[in-house]
């Protein structure tokens, strides 16, 4: 009896927001959403244990602006991180990075999350006590491409003989307010037995942002500014 255990994104995209592909974005293109800019897309050479690439052309990239913090839903087409296991280790692993900056000067970045992972597991045939399947999410959010020096956050949905289901589908941070920032995102998915199979399928990206906050020196210079031009205005009648 097939078994299969699946965790759905749950949001749809807001607005009808057109979506763009991966390989676009690789090779030069942007996204703006609300005064969120992302650029400088990059990624790396895709590890595998069956020597498979991903063709980024499948995965496609639309604008969330949906009343929350802006941010991008990746969707994923075919089965590039479809993996079925072989007996041993097999797996899928791809790295991709892009920039964030604020277009706003009075906007800052102060927090990153990630979020409605749609990934699934399955056993086509009864366990045998050694599974070890799933599909994980690394991301790291810097001052510079690579770096890790803002935020690493998570998520995952996998199966581990004796350790149980594991559903981290949904992580955060917060840091320094940031009008610009790095983030690289490493995905793996793996399946083990020859029983069991692996996917994923999407999941959102979104960036807190607060506004920026008079210095008290600022806020004095003001209010003396303020009372110049009641004193003038009463010399004046």
């Amino acid at each position: 009896m097939k078994k299969t255990l699946l965790a759905l994104a749950l949001a749809v995209a807001a607005g009808g927001a057109q979506a763009i592909t991966l390989a676009a974005l690789l090779e030069g293109g942007s996204i703006t959403v609300g005064d969120k800019l992302f650029n400088n897309w990059t990624d790396k050479p895709v590890i595998s244990s069956d020597g498979r690439s991903v063709n980024t052309a499948n995965i496609s990239v639309t604008a969330l602006d949906d009343g929350g913090d802006y941010g991008l839903r990746f969707a994923i087409s075919g089965s590039d991180f479809s993996v079925r296991g072989d007996d041993v280790y097999a797996f899928v692993d791809y790295s991709f990075g892009f920039m964030v900056t604020a277009l706003d000067p009075s906007l800052k970045i102060a927090g990153v999350s990630m979020d409605n992972l749609g990934a699934s597991y399955g056993f086509s045939a009864p366990g045998q006590g050694n599974e070890d399947v799933g599909s994980f999410i690394l991301e790291s959010v810097g001052t510079a491409a690579g770096s890790d020096d803002l935020a690493v956050i998570d998520v995952e949905f996998s199966y581990l003989d004796g350790q149980g289901q594991t559903a981290t589908l949904q992580d955060s941070a917060s840091f320094a307010r940031q009008s610009s920032v790095y983030v690289t995102k490493n995905i793996l998915v793996w399946a083990t037995a020859g029983t069991e199979n692996a996917n994923l399928s999407s999941f959102d990206q979104r960036f807190s942002q607060t506004a920026d906050i008079p210095e008290p020196a600022s806020l004095a210079l003001l209010s003396l500014g303020l009372v110049g031009l009641g004193v003038a205005r009463r010399r004046r009648s």
